[in-house]
């Protein structure tokens, strides 16, 4: 059996263009899981017609008690990727909250021993991101946000990342 990535969208703007495009880049090799504030997100930003077009895997389970995770048990995925991850989604997993689809899905993989990386919307103290009208903002995350990145770092088998560059060589590793 061919061992597919399992990646998640959460409702993160910020990554989320450039995660699209690596998604649609290794779209054979993906499941798409996209949390319900992933879909708002997705078709906020006007991406949500390209992952038709490109015939991307979606699997559209909404629940927050996913029969998904079973998957990770079963042995189908070879790693797990979150990304772009909201500071919601990463404080809960920091803090082993599993009460939507992401953070069900990464405390799944975890106890199944299935490798995750994780790309944070929030990767240092000043970010620039962009709308999704194309405008250029800064964002500066809270203290808290950035000790939940640096508490999710220390957990085994979890790869932080801080750009779709080094998100994209750890996917290689699972892919090639």
């Amino acid at each position: 059996m061919i061992k597919k990535v399992a990646w998640v969208v959460t409702g993160a703007g910020h990554f989320l263009r450039e995660c699209i495009d690596v998604i649609a880049e290794y779209k054979s090799d993906i499941n798409l899981f996209v949390s319900r504030a992933g879909l708002e997100v997705i078709k906020v930003y006007g991406l949500y017609d390209h992952l038709l077009k490109e015939s991307i895997d979606i699997v559209n389970d909404q629940s927050a008690s996913s029969a998904s995770c079973g998957a990770f048990a079963a042995g189908r995925y070879s790693v797990l990727v979150i990304a772009p991850a909201t500071s919601n989604t990463v404080a809960k997993c920091a803090l082993g909250i599993a009460d939507s689809l992401p953070t069900n899905l990464f405390a799944q993989a975890g106890k199944s021993k299935v490798p995750i990386v994780v790309l944070p919307s929030d990767v240092s103290c000043e970010i620039e991101s962009v709308t999704p009208s194309g405008k250029r903002i800064m964002v500066y995350p809270r203290p808290i946000d950035m000790r939940n990145v640096d508490m999710l770092k220390k957990f085994p088998g979890v790869t932080v990342v801080d750009d779709v560059e080094k998100l994209r060589s750890s996917l290689e590793i699972y892919i090639l």
